[in-house]
């Protein structure tokens, strides 16, 4: 893994997904929580990291946490769509 890499990171006390900053100390760019829909069992994203935390948070350093692991591509793609994160190909140019 590697910097902004979209990984997840599992504490005790949830799942987060995020965009790597840094290993040492655990940095991730735009936390985000995963949550489960009690009634249809469906997967999202929390508005906050911590109930009393902001929404939103633009970062979040974890010092506790079981591992990490590279996000699967349907969550990192839904991440990206969640943080308005729009990925283009570079334009292409003509050398002569």
């Amino acid at each position: 893994m590697k910097e902004n890499d979209i990984v997840t990171v599992v504490t005790s006390s949830g799942e987060y997904v995020g965009k790597l900053k840094s290993v040492t100390p655990l940095t991730l760019i735009n936390p985000k929580m995963i949550i489960r829909n009690p009634e249809n069992g469906e997967m999202g994203f929390a508005r906050g990291i911590a109930v009393t935390g902001e929404e939103n948070a633009k970062e979040a350093t974890f010092d506790s946490y079981v591992f990490v692991v590279p996000t699967n591509d349907g969550v990192a793609n839904a991440f990206q769509d969640a943080t308005g994160e729009i990925v283009t190909p570079p334009k292409p140019s003509i050398v002569t």
